[in-house]
């Protein structure tokens, strides 16, 4: 829809795929199967270079137990990136020790795929690639016109695909940033272990046979890794590629991210083994694959929680996207979402956005989408994000209407209220409630002001206060917005790095006495948010009528933790109204 409409990614849409994300998705709209099927013919054609060089490096029975584990994984395809960067390691590490410039052209033209469908490992691949480039000159200077000419290849490539797919480079890279760097104190699960106990403690042993026997591996070898220089960096990328797939699937901690750290982290440790040279080390590493080739298997079927299933890449188009079951697809959905008439009548030739995430509504009306940046409120995690999404509803080009719903939390324990807070305040300024209506939701409908309310602060106050201490902060009848200020300590830190963020809760009492226990997500809390009660269709359609005027939350507690927060917090606040 984003290519359709010619937004610019980075500006217009800032978001965790980019314009190539439906090589990913795999969803045909607006673009046809066509760069699907072009795609899957050169992903197998970079299959079959790899293979016929692992044949031929693999000169014993290990291969046949190798070569159908790679084919079945690469087609895994539960996130097209991961299925590039692994070829891309492959491909890195093939001209680092044969010189095949094919082989380093194969690898900066994924690179560059990578980066325009997910940007975090785009990032990510395009790093590795020029600290080999730059490596390569080190170690050979006669060659440092080849790999600069590669490296302006590749800046080049990015840069006119920039243009062609409507990317603003500059703003694309810092908005994935942002989302990235934030991902973990959002993102992850909670009470994953509780919740699903069996299936999380199960994995998390898994987990831990794979850390033990890695970190068997290089304490036990590093006399001869230092002495074999040539293998480092082999060593280096393999485990920093592991530690991405560790933190995929343990970070979020859901069914679909469970494969990365064990099946492709298996594909990177086996890739790994065909380019070491020290045979010690082959022979240790090579006892490390079979590890993971033992364990993964068993992950894969998580003790009766299947989530994935291998497959190959033209499952999607031949039995899932046929024409026909697109269009019983298309019409059960139409069905589904379907916007009253009489109120769908408003929107033509008007321009529309949902709030926060539910763009199936615009899509099976045939509504003229018109999102803000972020487009997914829940993603709006940080300032800058929900930054963005403030100065688009508040300026010129800001959507006629928008659709409120009210839904559950994206994580247990996720006040949802408190995401994308700006965006909120936006509306109040700018929009004017229009009606309710009940689809597949309830949809509050706010409607553009001919002219924007002013904000006005008022009661500016700054808090200070220190963890488990409980503080007033509004009153009945108060639109109170506070931005709070937790730094994680050291301890946090380490934490938020290795595996997950710790948690910080806290503790909401409002103005009738009732309390209530939240995950603050701290970038979310720094960015601002109302104190208000907002969780039900009801309050929401109070809210947007009377622009704030729900219950209160007047005072805050956050809830005491096992060493994971600085404990001195600081707040400001104020108390809005609009003329």
């Amino acid at each position: 829809m984003a290519i359709h409409q010619g937004l610019t990614f980075g500006k217009d849409w800032v978001f965790t795929y980019g314009p190539l994300g439906f090589l990913s998705t795999r969803v045909p709209a607006y673009i046809g199967i066509t760069p699907l099927i072009l795609y899957d013919i050169f992903t197998a054609g970079v299959l079959v270079y790899i293979l016929r060089y692992t044949f031929k490096e693999l000169n014993n029975t290990v291969k046949w137990f190798v070569v159908p584990y790679l084919i079945m994984m690469s087609t895994h395809n539960s996130e097209t990136t991961f299925q590039l960067f692994t070829f891309f390691i492959f491909l890195v590490f093939h001209h680092y020790r044969t010189k095949s410039l094919f082989s380093l052209a194969l690898a900066t033209g994924i690179s560059v795929l990578i980066f325009f469908i997910k940007l975090n490992l785009g990032i990510v691949a395009s790093v590795i690639l020029y600290c080999h480039l730059f490596l390569n000159i080190f170690s050979d200077k006669k060659s440092w016109i080849k790999m600069i000419s590669f490296f302006g290849f590749h800046v080049l490539v990015t840069t006119l695909l920039g243009q062609i797919l409507h990317v603003d480079l500059i703003n694309y890279v810092r908005g994935a940033l942002s989302i990235i760097n934030n991902y973990n104190d959002a993102m992850f699960s909670v009470d994953f272990i509780n919740l699903t106990a069996r299936y999380a403690y199960f994995n998390v042993a898994i987990a831990s046979v794979i850390i033990i026997t890695l970190a068997i591996f290089f304490i036990y070898s590093l006399p001869t890794i230092l002495k074999s220089h040539s293998d480092i960096f082999i060593l280096l990328v393999m485990l920093f590629a592991w530690y991405l797939g560790f933190k995929q699937g343990f970070t979020r901690f859901g069914f679909a991210g469970m494969s990365y750290p064990f099946f492709y982290g298996a594909l990177f440790v086996g890739i790994a083994y065909l380019f070491i040279q020290n045979p010690i080390l082959k022979k240790r590493l090579g006892d490390v694959f079979m590890v993971f080739l033992f364990v993964s298997p068993f992950v894969s079927t998580g003790l009766g929680f299947s989530f994935n299933k291998i497959t190959i890449p033209y499952q999607d188009v031949l039995f899932t996207n046929l024409r026909f079951q697109q269009q019983v697809s298309d019409q059960k959905n139409r069905v589904e979402y379907h916007i009253d008439s009489e109120i769908a009548k408003s929107f033509k030739g008007k321009t529309v956005d949902v709030v926060p995430y539910e763009i199936a509504y615009t899509f099976f009306n045939d509504l003229h989408y018109n999102p803000r940046p972020a487009i997914q409120s829940y993603q709006a995690y940080n300032n800058y994000l929900t930054s963005l999404n403030y100065e688009k509803y508040t300026s010129p080009t800001a959507p006629d209407f928008v659709l409120y719903t009210t839904v559950g939390p994206t994580d247990v324990q996720r006040y949802n209220f408190w995401g994308d807070s700006k965006t909120t305040l936006a509306m109040l300024q700018n929009y004017d409630y229009d009606t309710t209506t009940v689809s597949k939701d309830t949809l509050q409908i706010v409607r553009k002001r001919a002219k924007s309310l002013q904000l006005v602060k008022s009661d500016p106050k700054d808090l200070a206060f220190r963890l488990g201490e409980e503080i007033q902060v509004s009153q009945q009848n108060k639109l109170t917005w506070i931005e709070v200020k937790v730094n994680y300590s050291l301890w946090g830190k380490i934490m938020r790095v290795l595996v997950q963020p710790p948690v910080l809760r806290v503790k909401a009492t409002y103005e009738d006495g009732t309390t209530e226990v939240f995950k603050a997500i701290i970038s979310e809390i720094e960015a601002g948010m109302f104190l208000k009660k907002l969780q039900s269709n009801t309050e929401a359609e109070h809210f947007f009528r009377t622009r704030g005027q729900n219950k209160s939350i007047t005072k805050l507690q956050f809830l005491q933790n096992h060493s994971g927060f600085q404990d001195d917090i600081t707040a400001h606040l104020y108390d809005v109204s609009f003329q």
